[in-house]
Parts: structure tokens; C-alpha cells; sequence
């Protein structure tokens, strides 16, 4: 990165807020989110080198719904993708439900849990190469607990890597405080725009290599946060460090 630009968890979402505004939807957003979150376990994978299932845990919120899309076009690709998640499917118009509905079309082996989820978070986990971090996302704060924080202790005991969407789950997004339980990513794929808390050194032992995703926001929305908008060399997923930002006009 030619300059240090990055986003605190609140400008994240008032990114988000202003993209929306300008006509580019929370599905829409989620739509390339979950498209490159896929692109990067694609690589992971190759660099792995292993047919080895997939394992994704995904949470309640919208870094859950974008999990359940990466597992529907890693499926789609021909792995083998096991999946939990957290999220009340009760609602079928919810962005979880109908990411969850596609992700069973594309033959996403898929458990709905609630609390007591151990032994699904196991059946995910079990023999995967490489496991989706999609718990918690910019929304997070706080220490975790309950369920999530017993998914984490799994996460982290599990030989597989580990792809952090957006920001490894319990790590905070600005001020990159780990809680007691916070998910040791491999490799963390960074939506739209960097987050400080990722780019700390207090933190660079949790998030792994950093990657930055294209996800469709338009540059008058990173203008109207107080941002320009990333320069890609590429198509919009690249490690952080190949990514620059002009200086604002």
C-alpha cells in the first residue's frame, strides 16, 4: 500500500450506508462479497493442494450471509462444502434464508443450529482443509460468548486455515483488542476497504496475510466517508500491500 488508509468499524458501515444510497443494495454488495470471498478460498485451496472438504461457519448478521454465498460457489466449483449456520431461518425473505436456500441448491451440505451447536460445528470441522470464518463481522464488539465463542475454540483447535471474512471474529475491527476468544485466521479477506483494526501490528498475529476485495462500491460513496476510492493493479482481490489510494481532491 503506497499510503496508510483504513476504516474504523463505523465508517465501515456508513460506507455501507452511503452506497445504499446510491442505489447499490445490501444484496447487491453481498452478491461480490461472497463471489470474491470464494475467488481467495479458490487460491488457498490450490495452494493447498487438497480435494479436503470445506467448512463454514457462518454467523447471524451479514458477514454470515456473505459466508453462506461463498459456500454456494465453492459447491458450485465442485468442492465438497459443509456448513453451519447460526442464524433464525424462520424468515424467508431474510438475507440469511435466501442464502441459505441457494446454498442447499448448489449442494451445500448445510445445519441450522442454535445454542448447543458443538457437535455440528465438529461435523463441519471435521477433515476440512480449509475453514470460512463468516461469525462476526463489523458489527461485532465486545467480548463473544455463548455459541460463538465455543465455535472460535473449535476454529482455532482445528489444524485446517482459516479464510477471516472481513476481520477475523473477536478481533475489533478499529482498535484491534482481541477478547479472550478470537478466531486465528490464515489468511483475512478485507471487504471494500481496509480496517485499522487488521492493519495493526497488535493484531497481526490473528488476521494472517491480508487481501482486499472490490465489492462493487461506488467511489462517490468511499468520497462521501472521507475516503478516494482503492486503486486495484487487478480485478479487485489482491493482497493489501499490491493496493493504492489517491490522495483526495
Amino acid at each position: 500500500m503506497t499510503r496508510s488508509f483504513a476504516a474504523s468499524a463505523d465508517q465501515a458501515r456508513a460506507l455501507d450506508g452511503a452506497a445504499g444510497r446510491l442505489g447499490i443494495s445490501s444484496d447487491a454488495l453481498m452478491a461480490v462479497a461472497s463471489f470474491q470471498c470464494a475467488r481467495l478460498a479458490q487460491l488457498l485451496l490450490v495452494d493447498l493442494a487438497t480435494d479436503s472438504p470445506v467448512a463454514v461457519l457462518a454467523g447471524r448478521g451479514n458477514n454470515g450471509g456473505d459466508a453462506l454465498g461463498c459456500a454456494r460457489h465453492l459447491a458450485a466449483w465442485g468442492h465438497v462444502v459443509k456448513a453451519v449456520t447460526l442464524a433464525d431461518l424462520a424468515d424467508p425473505e431474510a438475507n440469511s434464508s435466501r442464502q441459505a436456500q441457494a446454498a442447499r441448491a448448489a449442494g451445500v451440505e448445510l445445519r441450522v443450529v442454535g445454542a448447543g451447536a458443538d457437535s455440528a460445528i465438529d461435523w463441519a470441522l471435521e477433515g476440512a482443509a480449509l475453514i470460512i470464518d463468516g461469525l462476526l463481522g463489523t458489527g461485532g464488539s465486545g467480548p463473544i460468548r455463548g455459541v460463538v465463542a465455543d465455535a472460535v475454540r473449535q476454529m482455532n483447535a482445528n489444524p485446517a486455515s482459516v479464510l477471516a471474512i472481513d476481520v477475523p471474529s473477536g478481533l475489533d475491527p478499529t482498535r484491534a483488542e482481541a477478547g479472550a476468544e478470537c478466531v486465528r485466521a490464515s489468511a483475512t479477506l478485507m471487504l471494500a476497504i481496509p480496517k485499522s483494526g487488521c492493519l495493526s501490528e497488535h493484531s497481526r498475529d490473528l488476521v494472517g496475510r491480508l487481501w482486499l476485495a472490490d465489492i462493487g462500491v461506488p467511489a462517490e460513496a468511499y468520497l462521501e466517508v472521507g475516503f478516494a476510492s482503492p486503486v486495484f493493479a487487478g480485478a479487485g482481490l489482491e493482497p493489501c500491500d499490491s493496493v493504492s489510494q489517491p490522495e483526495l481532491g
